[in-house]
C-alpha cells in the first residue's frame, strides 16, 4: 500500500524521497530527521533539506523549539488540499505565460519544400550549443558548409556522415570534428543538444519537385530516437575519412558524446585521463556528487575502431582508489551512474610506470 501512496504522490510533484519521508512522517506521528532518515535510506543532511521541502509544501509541520526537532504532519485531507491549491497556482500562472498558438508548430511541424528543408537544417546547426549530427547527400554538403564551420568554431561537437558520395570529392575536415561518408542512400538525419530533430528521404532535399518532406521534432524521447537509428543503422556503415584532433586538458564538456570522443583519443595515444565528475546512481533521484577518477576504458561507436558492446552504448571505464565502475551520460540506464558535468582535469602517459 505504501508503494502506491508513494507513486501517488510523485504524480503530484514530490520526489521520491519526499514521498517517503513523507508516508514516515504520518506513519509515526510525532518524529524526528533521525528517524526519517533511517526510514527512508538517505543522509541526516540531505533529510533537513527534504523536510524543509514538505514543510514549504504545507503538508508537515516543524517545531524546532524542543530538542530534538519535532515533525509533525498536517491532518491529509488538509495536506492535499493544500497541494492542490498550491497546483491551481501554478497552473493559472503557467497559463498566463503559455504560448499556445506556438506550441503544436515548436513541438512538431511539417516542413515541405527543398528550399525551407535547407533552411530549417541551417538554423538548427546555428542554434545548436553543445553537439550536431547529421545525415546528408554529399551534393547537398555545401548548403550547410558554412554554418558547420562555424558551429565548429563554438567548440560544437558534429558528427557528420556524407551519403551518396562518390568517393572522389574532397570533403573539408573542418565541417565536423569525425566525418565519415557512404556511397549508398540514407534518410536525411540531424539531431542538436539532444532536444531537436529532423528527418527526410533523401528526395526531399536533391529533388525541387519531390512531393516528400521532412519532419521536425522538439520532443526529447523522439529526437533520441532519431539517433539511437542513426548510430546503430547508418553510422556503421560509413567509413572514417576525418578525425578531429582532441580537444585541450583541462577542459568542461558541454556535451557528453564529446568527452566521449576526446577520452577515445586520448586512450587510442596511450594516454590515461584523470576526470571530475558530477555523477549519481542511475534511474535514482539523489543529488549528484563530484567524483575524481581515471578514464580506464571507453565503449563506444564513435570512432573507429568501436569498442561498444550495444549499438548506442556510450560510456566510460573509471577508476579511483576504491573501486571500478561505470559511467553514462544523461539518463544512462545500463551504466553504474549518469554523469551531470565531466571535466578532464590532467593526463598522464599510460607507459609511464
Amino acid at each position: 500500500m505504501e508503494d502506491e501512496v508513494v507513486d501517488s504522490l510523485k504524480k503530484f510533484g514530490l520526489s521520491e524521497k519526499e514521498a517517503l519521508a513523507y508516508v514516515t512522517i504520518l506513519r509515526n506521528g510525532a518524529t524526528t530527521i533521525r528517524v526519517v532518515s533511517e526510514e527512508t535510506d538517505i543522509s541526516k543532511s540531505y533529510a533537513y533539506d527534504i523536510v524543509g521541502s514538505l514543510e514549504d509544501r504545507d503538508l508537515i509541520d516543524i517545531d524546532d523549539h524542543v530538542q530534538p526537532t519535532q515533525l509533525r504532519a498536517i491532518p491529509p485531507s488538509d495536506g492535499i488540499e493544500n497541494l492542490v491549491s498550491q497546483l491551481h497556482t501554478v497552473e493559472t500562472q503557467l497559463e498566463e505565460l503559455f504560448d499556445s498558438e506556438s506550441y503544436e508548430q515548436q513541438k512538431f511541424s511539417i516542413i515541405k519544400s527543398r528550399r525551407t528543408i535547407v533552411t530549417h537544417l541551417n538554423e538548427l546547426i546555428d542554434s545548436a550549443e553543445s553537439e550536431i549530427v547529421l545525415a546528408l547527400p554529399a551534393s547537398v554538403l555545401h548548403r550547410v558548409e558554412d554554418a558547420l564551420k562555424t558551429a565548429q568554431e563554438r567548440g560544437v561537437f558534429c558528427m557528420l556522415l556524407v551519403t551518396e558520395y562518390d568517393g572522389e570529392t574532397p570533403i573539408d575536415g573542418s565541417v565536423a570534428n569525425i566525418v565519415q561518408t557512404w556511397s549508398a542512400p540514407a534518410p536525411v538525419t540531424l539531431t542538436t543538444d539532444r532536444t531537436d530533430g529532423i528527418v527526410s528521404s533523401a528526395d526531399a532535399i536533391l529533388n525541387s519537385n519531390s512531393d516528400e518532406y521532412a519532419i521536425y521534432h522538439a520532443e526529447e524521447h523522439i529526437v533520441s530516437s532519431l539517433f539511437d537509428s542513426f548510430i546503430a543503422n547508418y553510422w556503421p556503415m560509413g567509413e572514417q575519412i576525418h578525425v578531429g584532433p582532441r580537444g585541450p586538458v583541462p577542459k568542461t564538456y558541454a556535451s557528453f558524446r564529446h568527452a566521449v570522443f576526446d577520452a577515445t583519443l586520448h586512450l587510442q595515444d596511450g594516454n590515461v585521463v584523470t576526470a571530475e565528475m558530477e555523477l549519481r546512481p542511475t534511474q535514482s533521484e539523489r543529488p549528484f556528487e563530484t567524483t575524481t577518477g581515471t578514464i580506464v576504458d571507453v565503449k563506444q561507436s564513435i570512432v573507429r575502431p568501436f569498442t561498444n558492446e550495444f549499438p548506442t552504448q556510450e560510456s566510460f571505464v573509471v577508476e579511483t582508489d576504491d573501486e571500478r565502475f561505470t559511467v553514462g551520460g544523461s539518463k544512462a540506464f545500463l551504466e553504474d551512474f549518469e554523469a551531470q558535468r565531466v571535466s578532464f582535469q590532467q593526463l598522464a602517459d599510460s607507459n609511464v610506470n
